[in-house]
């Protein structure tokens, strides 16, 4: 009786550490407090409730509807509100997102990208023909290039431990 009694108190005192271990590694009540705040200001909550049923049969048929006036559209009204939804997204980003937007492979017709397709596909097959130590050599000088043309910040960012010389 003695020794069953200290086997169960054993594993009482073995279950409330581990109970304890893990509950030091899960964030409190505060942290995640933290958490959802700063989520709410940057506008990336995810705690929606989920849809309910007529909820979902609702959107369904604003789907349906939507799906069923794009098919009956002509190609011209297609066109058209295609245009129309780019300008509406156009006009709504900020100053940073048209920089990007502005260098966007639109202009690019499609005899330049048939010809990039085969630049890229003679340059796999020459890279395809190399042996393994070729292929070392190359992302080598590869490696030093782009580290010579590094400038001053990124330099010092470059010289933390976690990125090692891969080759």
């Amino acid at each position: 009786m003695m020794k069953m009694r200290a086997t169960v108190t054993a594993v009482a005192f073995g279950i409330t550490l581990a109970a304890g271990a893990q509950t030091s590694t899960t964030p409190t009540q505060q942290q995640r407090q933290q958490d959802v705040q700063g989520a709410m200001k940057a506008g990336q909550r995810d705690d929606m409730p989920p849809m309910t049923a007529a909820q979902q049969a609702e959107y369904k048929t604003q789907y349906d509807a939507a799906k069923a006036k794009w098919a009956s559209m002509s190609p011209e009204q297609k066109k058209a509100a295609v245009a129309a939804a780019r300008n509406k997204k156009l006009s709504e980003l900020s100053a940073i997102e048209l920089v990007g937007q502005r260098d966007d492979m639109r202009s690019e017709t499609a005899a330049q990208s048939a010809q990039m397709k085969a630049e890229a596909d003679a340059a796999k097959a020459k890279w395809d023909k190399l042996t393994p130590a070729e292929k070392q050599a190359v992302r080598k000088s590869a490696w030093t290039k782009k580290r010579s043309e590094l400038n001053g910040m990124e330099a010092v960012g470059q010289r933390d431990d976690s990125y090692v010389f891969p080759y």
